[in-house]
Protein backbone atom coordinates (compact mmCIF):
# COMPACT_ATOMS: atom_id res chain seq x y z
CA UNK A 1 0.00 0.00 0.00
CA UNK A 2 1.37 3.26 -0.46
CA UNK A 3 1.40 5.54 2.05
CA UNK A 4 -0.37 8.78 2.18
CA UNK A 5 1.34 12.32 1.50
CA UNK A 6 0.00 13.25 5.44
CA UNK A 7 1.87 9.60 6.59
CA UNK A 8 5.21 10.58 4.18
CA UNK A 9 5.49 14.14 5.36
CA UNK A 10 5.32 13.60 8.84
CA UNK A 11 7.68 10.61 8.85
CA UNK A 12 9.91 12.61 7.24
CA UNK A 13 9.82 15.01 9.96
CA UNK A 14 9.92 12.63 12.68
CA UNK A 15 13.65 11.57 10.52
CA UNK A 16 14.63 15.09 10.50
CA UNK A 17 13.84 17.29 14.09
CA UNK A 18 14.70 20.59 12.77
CA UNK A 19 12.70 20.08 9.52
CA UNK A 20 9.84 22.30 9.54
CA UNK A 21 6.45 20.64 8.19
CA UNK A 22 6.19 23.40 5.69
CA UNK A 23 10.09 22.25 4.67
CA UNK A 24 8.78 18.89 4.52
CA UNK A 25 5.61 19.84 2.50
CA UNK A 26 7.54 21.63 -0.17
CA UNK A 27 10.54 20.02 -0.27
CA UNK A 28 8.80 16.60 -1.56
CA UNK A 29 6.36 18.43 -3.78
CA UNK A 30 9.74 19.81 -5.47
CA UNK A 31 11.30 17.33 -5.67
CA UNK A 32 7.73 15.22 -7.13
CA UNK A 33 7.50 17.91 -9.49
CA UNK A 34 10.85 16.95 -11.37
CA UNK A 35 10.50 12.99 -12.05
CA UNK A 36 11.39 11.18 -13.95
CA UNK A 37 14.11 13.74 -14.71
CA UNK A 38 17.23 13.15 -13.43
CA UNK A 39 16.72 9.61 -12.66
CA UNK A 40 17.87 6.89 -14.74
CA UNK A 41 21.19 6.46 -16.18
CA UNK A 42 20.48 6.67 -20.17
CA UNK A 43 21.74 4.07 -22.71
CA UNK A 44 25.27 5.03 -24.27
CA UNK A 45 26.28 7.75 -21.99
CA UNK A 46 29.38 7.55 -21.17
CA UNK A 47 30.10 10.17 -18.49
CA UNK A 48 31.21 7.65 -15.43
CA UNK A 49 33.80 6.08 -18.50
CA UNK A 50 36.17 8.50 -18.50
CA UNK A 51 39.82 9.49 -17.27
CA UNK A 52 39.08 13.31 -17.71
CA UNK A 53 38.94 15.54 -14.70
CA UNK A 54 35.65 15.79 -13.63
CA UNK A 55 34.37 19.21 -14.66
CA UNK A 56 33.26 21.65 -12.15
CA UNK A 57 30.05 23.62 -11.84
CA UNK A 58 29.04 26.52 -9.71
CA UNK A 59 25.65 25.81 -8.51
CA UNK A 60 22.76 26.92 -6.52
CA UNK A 61 20.28 24.47 -5.14
CA UNK A 62 17.53 26.55 -5.24
CA UNK A 63 17.93 27.55 -8.74
CA UNK A 64 15.78 25.65 -11.75
CA UNK A 65 18.42 26.52 -14.29
CA UNK A 66 21.02 24.50 -11.85
CA UNK A 67 18.02 21.75 -11.57
CA UNK A 68 18.13 20.88 -15.15
CA UNK A 69 21.67 20.74 -15.26
CA UNK A 70 22.09 18.50 -12.80
CA UNK A 71 19.26 15.79 -14.02
CA UNK A 72 21.37 15.83 -17.17
CA UNK A 73 24.30 15.08 -15.09
CA UNK A 74 22.88 11.57 -13.52
CA UNK A 75 21.27 10.55 -16.94
CA UNK A 76 24.87 10.83 -17.85
CA UNK A 77 25.83 8.82 -15.33
CA UNK A 78 28.96 11.46 -14.41
CA UNK A 79 31.19 13.00 -11.58
CA UNK A 80 31.11 16.94 -11.34
CA UNK A 81 32.52 18.87 -8.79
CA UNK A 82 30.00 21.05 -7.45
CA UNK A 83 30.66 24.51 -5.71
CA UNK A 84 28.00 25.88 -4.01
CA UNK A 85 27.80 29.44 -4.89
CA UNK A 86 24.34 31.07 -3.13
CA UNK A 87 24.28 34.21 -2.54
CA UNK A 88 27.08 34.75 0.44
CA UNK A 89 29.06 32.26 -1.05
CA UNK A 90 33.00 32.16 -0.68
CA UNK A 91 32.65 31.07 -4.61
CA UNK A 92 31.26 34.57 -5.67
CA UNK A 93 34.64 36.31 -6.31
CA UNK A 94 35.75 33.80 -8.44
CA UNK A 95 32.44 33.36 -10.13
CA UNK A 96 32.37 37.50 -10.32
CA UNK A 97 35.72 36.98 -12.09
CA UNK A 98 35.10 34.15 -14.89
CA UNK A 99 31.60 36.57 -15.59
CA UNK A 100 33.84 39.61 -16.00
CA UNK A 101 36.30 37.89 -18.65
CA UNK A 102 33.13 35.75 -20.71
CA UNK A 103 31.50 39.53 -20.37
CA UNK A 104 28.49 37.97 -18.43
CA UNK A 105 26.39 38.62 -15.46
CA UNK A 106 27.45 36.86 -12.01
CA UNK A 107 24.71 33.93 -12.51
CA UNK A 108 24.50 29.90 -12.10
CA UNK A 109 25.30 27.77 -13.40
CA UNK A 110 28.33 27.95 -14.80
CA UNK A 111 30.58 25.06 -15.98
CA UNK A 112 34.17 24.95 -16.19
CA UNK A 113 35.01 21.86 -18.08
CA UNK A 114 38.68 21.46 -19.10
CA UNK A 115 38.99 25.15 -21.71
CA UNK A 116 35.29 25.07 -21.91
CA UNK A 117 33.35 28.02 -19.62
CA UNK A 118 29.66 28.25 -20.32
CA UNK A 119 26.98 29.74 -18.27
CA UNK A 120 23.38 29.12 -19.88
CA UNK A 121 21.72 26.21 -18.98
CA UNK A 122 21.22 25.13 -22.29
CA UNK A 123 24.70 25.14 -23.69
CA UNK A 124 25.62 23.41 -20.57
CA UNK A 125 23.41 20.96 -21.06
CA UNK A 126 24.04 20.61 -24.67
CA UNK A 127 27.72 20.45 -24.20
CA UNK A 128 27.34 17.74 -21.52
CA UNK A 129 25.12 15.72 -23.89
CA UNK A 130 27.62 16.14 -26.61
CA UNK A 131 30.63 15.39 -24.91
CA UNK A 132 29.54 12.62 -22.34
CA UNK A 133 27.44 11.13 -25.31
CA UNK A 134 23.79 9.84 -25.20
CA UNK A 135 20.60 10.85 -26.22
CA UNK A 136 19.28 12.60 -23.85
CA UNK A 137 17.12 15.76 -24.47
CA UNK A 138 17.38 18.62 -22.88
CA UNK A 139 15.14 19.37 -19.91
CA UNK A 140 12.92 21.82 -19.73
CA UNK A 141 12.17 24.43 -17.37
CA UNK A 142 8.89 24.35 -17.04
CA UNK A 143 8.32 22.48 -13.64
CA UNK A 144 11.61 23.77 -12.68
CA UNK A 145 9.99 26.66 -11.91
CA UNK A 146 7.81 25.23 -9.81
CA UNK A 147 10.11 23.43 -8.07
CA UNK A 148 12.11 26.27 -7.18
CA UNK A 149 9.20 28.08 -6.22
CA UNK A 150 7.32 25.52 -4.01
CA UNK A 151 10.66 25.77 -1.98
CA UNK A 152 10.38 29.62 -1.01
CA UNK A 153 13.82 30.74 -1.56
CA UNK A 154 15.78 27.90 0.27
CA UNK A 155 18.84 26.87 -0.84
CA UNK A 156 19.94 30.68 -2.59
CA UNK A 157 21.29 32.03 0.52
CA UNK A 158 24.61 31.13 2.47
CA UNK A 159 23.07 30.69 6.41
CA UNK A 160 24.59 32.49 9.05
CA UNK A 161 25.82 29.88 10.92
CA UNK A 162 28.09 28.45 7.40
CA UNK A 163 32.05 27.93 8.92
CA UNK A 164 34.02 30.74 7.16
CA UNK A 165 36.04 28.60 5.36
CA UNK A 166 35.51 25.25 3.86
CA UNK A 167 36.93 22.15 4.66
CA UNK A 168 40.37 20.97 3.78
CA UNK A 169 38.80 18.76 1.18
CA UNK A 170 35.46 18.34 -0.57
CA UNK A 171 32.84 15.94 0.51
CA UNK A 172 32.06 13.03 -1.50
CA UNK A 173 28.16 12.35 -2.27
CA UNK A 174 26.91 9.45 -4.12
CA UNK A 175 23.38 10.48 -5.09
CA UNK A 176 21.24 11.42 -8.14
CA UNK A 177 19.23 14.76 -8.66
CA UNK A 178 15.70 12.43 -9.27
CA UNK A 179 16.48 11.06 -5.97
CA UNK A 180 13.14 9.31 -5.11
CA UNK A 181 13.70 6.12 -2.79
CA UNK A 182 11.09 4.96 -0.66
CA UNK A 183 8.90 8.34 -1.01
CA UNK A 184 9.29 8.69 2.49
CA UNK A 185 12.52 10.56 2.05
CA UNK A 186 11.99 12.45 -0.76
CA UNK A 187 11.76 15.47 1.45
CA UNK A 188 14.69 14.72 3.22
CA UNK A 189 17.03 14.43 0.54
CA UNK A 190 15.88 17.42 -0.77
CA UNK A 191 17.18 19.28 2.38
CA UNK A 192 20.33 17.54 2.52
CA UNK A 193 21.16 19.51 -0.83
CA UNK A 194 19.74 22.50 0.14
CA UNK A 195 21.89 21.99 3.66
CA UNK A 196 25.10 21.43 1.62
CA UNK A 197 24.21 25.01 -0.24
CA UNK A 198 23.46 26.85 2.89
CA UNK A 199 26.38 25.93 4.64
CA UNK A 200 28.68 26.64 1.80
CA UNK A 201 29.98 23.39 1.18
CA UNK A 202 32.16 22.10 -1.66
CA UNK A 203 31.35 18.70 -2.77
CA UNK A 204 32.16 15.65 -5.45
CA UNK A 205 29.01 14.68 -6.60
CA UNK A 206 29.16 10.92 -7.93
CA UNK A 207 26.11 10.36 -9.66
CA UNK A 208 24.07 7.15 -9.23
CA UNK A 209 21.12 7.07 -10.96
CA UNK A 210 19.05 3.67 -11.59
CA UNK A 211 21.34 1.46 -14.01
CA UNK A 212 24.56 3.27 -12.96
CA UNK A 213 27.51 0.76 -12.60
CA UNK A 214 28.62 3.50 -9.59
CA UNK A 215 25.71 1.64 -7.68
CA UNK A 216 28.10 -1.51 -7.39
CA UNK A 217 30.86 0.98 -5.65
CA UNK A 218 28.36 2.07 -2.93
CA UNK A 219 27.48 -1.73 -2.20
CA UNK A 220 30.97 -2.37 -1.60
CA UNK A 221 31.35 1.04 0.65
CA UNK A 222 28.03 -0.17 2.62
CA UNK A 223 28.29 -3.64 2.54
CA UNK A 224 25.48 -4.51 0.35
CA UNK A 225 23.39 -1.31 -0.40
CA UNK A 226 23.03 1.17 -3.27
CA UNK A 227 20.84 3.16 -1.44
CA UNK A 228 21.22 7.22 -2.17
CA UNK A 229 22.52 9.61 -0.75
CA UNK A 230 25.88 8.00 0.89
CA UNK A 231 28.38 10.72 2.26
CA UNK A 232 31.91 10.10 2.56
CA UNK A 233 33.86 13.30 4.51
CA UNK A 234 37.35 12.62 4.07
CA UNK A 235 38.05 15.24 6.45
CA UNK A 236 36.90 13.11 9.38
CA UNK A 237 36.74 9.93 7.62
CA UNK A 238 32.73 9.36 8.58
CA UNK A 239 30.52 7.71 5.97
CA UNK A 240 27.10 7.89 6.29
CA UNK A 241 24.13 6.48 4.58
CA UNK A 242 21.16 8.15 5.75
CA UNK A 243 19.53 11.73 4.73
CA UNK A 244 18.73 12.47 8.29
CA UNK A 245 21.64 11.48 9.48
CA UNK A 246 23.73 13.38 6.75
CA UNK A 247 21.69 16.33 7.69
CA UNK A 248 22.40 16.42 11.17
CA UNK A 249 26.58 15.29 11.19
CA UNK A 250 26.46 18.23 8.36
CA UNK A 251 24.76 20.87 10.97
CA UNK A 252 26.32 19.64 13.82
CA UNK A 253 30.07 19.43 12.08
CA UNK A 254 30.43 22.68 9.67
CA UNK A 255 28.40 25.10 11.65
CA UNK A 256 28.83 27.39 14.70
CA UNK A 257 27.31 25.57 17.37
CA UNK A 258 25.35 23.49 15.59
CA UNK A 259 23.04 26.21 14.68
CA UNK A 260 19.83 25.40 12.57
CA UNK A 261 20.37 25.80 9.63
CA UNK A 262 18.37 28.72 7.64
CA UNK A 263 18.06 30.45 10.79
CA UNK A 264 18.01 34.47 10.34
Amino acid sequence: MTPSPAFAFAAVAALVPNLTPLDTLTSGFASIARLPRGVTVTEGSRGGQTDQAPPTLYDMEGCHFCRRVREVATELDMVVNLVPSARGSRSRDALAEYAAAAGSNVQVPFLLDGDTRLFESEEICRHLIAKYGATVDVPGVGTGFVASALRLGRGGLVDKSALPAPPDRPLVLYSYEGNQFCRLLVASHSLLLQVLCELDLPYELRSAGKGSPRREELKILTGGSSQCPFLLDPNSGVQLAESADIVEYLRGRYSRGGASVGSS
